[in-house]
């Protein structure tokens, strides 16, 4: 009996190690971590782009300093856009995991390629998840790679990576996740809005020496996977009026170039309207929002009433300014036909030009805003009246 007890330990023990030998386990220090990937198209060929973070300038030390931040940027070319990152494999020197990717960039060029190669290769791949925002750029993808964030921090502290946080505070364009974006390639007239990053080289300084930093600087329009237009940022202010999601949003008043107040509104909530008793597609505009002031340049729109219609007008401007932009690159910025489909399908099925009746400068008809501005936030120098 204590015989094969001993026998049946020793198996035992045997089996045992020979499962952890032939285990696929790898130790993390011998993987490489990849945290954003990009992709252009030029001279026929793709580049793709992979960018690696040292985790050590991420994580404090034993004395609680962060080391200086390490970034690498790899590039290969191919033909497609997985040789292009095939080649990168060849230097990797070791495994390259793919599972804590947070973005992707992708350059104009290859949006006008196309689309859907890049996205059904992502697709593909069990390590790559669903969940990294997605930029478009007209600069150097690799210099988008490279660009860190402040006092020394890796660029997982950039708006590549965490951009919630400033749209947060000035909701500009939505940002975008590979996962939604795909869902909304698949929507019947839908027309995806993907925000486009640039590198800043004038804003900020160290001791007089220029340090370059993300922003955003417009947005990239697909429909159906087909690449639409880029439109500047300074074009695009009337889609944050529209677009679900945003969180705060400041307009001067009544006009940017001779500003009285500056208002900040918080949570708009739109609706769409369609109105087709002329016989044509119109869409009206119903916005529902609360504001306050922020500051105060001039005594001048010192009553409520006066100051709330001279915010409702430059925040209508802004809309017909920007669905004009559209209209003259043929993009339906505000989704206007998808509105139609979701909302009335018939009208949407017998009219088979649909997006090229809506994008039109008559279609957009009343654009009604019910503004409360709640207060002035000052107690002590707060000159505006309430009362009329």
């Amino acid at each position: 009996m204590k015989r094969y007890l001993v026998c049946k330990l020793v198996v035992t023990a045997g089996l045992l190690f020979a499962s952890g030998c032939t285990t696929d386990v790898k130790d993390i220090e011998k993987l490489s971590y990849a945290s954003a990937i990009g992709v252009d198209y030029k001279d026929g060929k793709y580049y793709g782009y992979i960018q690696f973070i040292d985790f050590q300038s991420v994580a404090k030390s034993s004395d609680g300093q962060k080391q200086p931040t390490k970034v690498w940027v790899g590039e290969g070319i191919g033909n497609s856009f997985e040789e292009s990152l095939f080649e990168l494999y060849r230097t990797a020197q070791e495994r390259i995991y793919w599972g804590h990717m947070t973005a992707i960039v992708v350059s104009e060029s290859t949006f006008k390629k196309g689309f859907g190669e890049i996205y059904d290769s992502l697709l593909r791949y069990y390590e790559f998840r669903r969940t990294p925002w997605v930029y478009g750029t007209k600069q150097s993808v690799k210099d988008i790679l490279s660009a860190g964030g402040f006092f020394g921090q890796s660029p997982l502290s950039t708006i590549l990576h965490e951009p919630q946080g400033t749209y947060s505070q000035t909701s500009l364009i939505m940002p975008i996740k590979l996962h939604r974006l795909i869902g909304q390639i698949n929507e019947p007239g839908f027309t995806s809005c993907i925000p486009t990053l640039a590198v800043n080289k004038k804003q900020w300084h160290v001791k007089d020496k220029i340090e370059p930093k993300l922003m955003l600087d417009g947005a990239i329009f697909l429909k159906n996977e087909a690449y639409r237009s880029f439109m500047p940022l300074e074009e695009l202010n009337g889609l944050r009026w529209i677009q679900k999601g945003t969180i705060r949003a400041g307009i001067p008043v009544p006009n940017k170039t001779e500003p009285v107040v500056q208002i900040v509104v918080d949570y708009p909530k739109t609706k769409l309207r369609l109105d087709n008793t002329g016989g044509g597609l119109h869409y009206n505009i119903n916005i529902k929002a609360t504001a306050n002031i922020v500051n105060r340049t001039k005594n001048s729109l010192l009553g409520f009433q006066q100051l709330t219609l001279k915010t409702t007008e430059a925040i209508e401007q802004e809309i017909r300014k920007s669905f004009l932009a559209g209209v003259q690159r043929q993009t339906d910025i505000y989704n206007l036909e998808h509105h139609l489909y979701r909302f009335h399908y018939q009208e949407w099925k017998t009219n088979t030009a649909a997006e090229a009746t809506l994008i039109n400068e008559n279609e957009l008809g009343d654009v009604h805003i019910d503004l409360n501005i709640e207060h002035s936030n000052s107690e002590i120098n707060s000159i505006t009246h309430r009362r009329d």
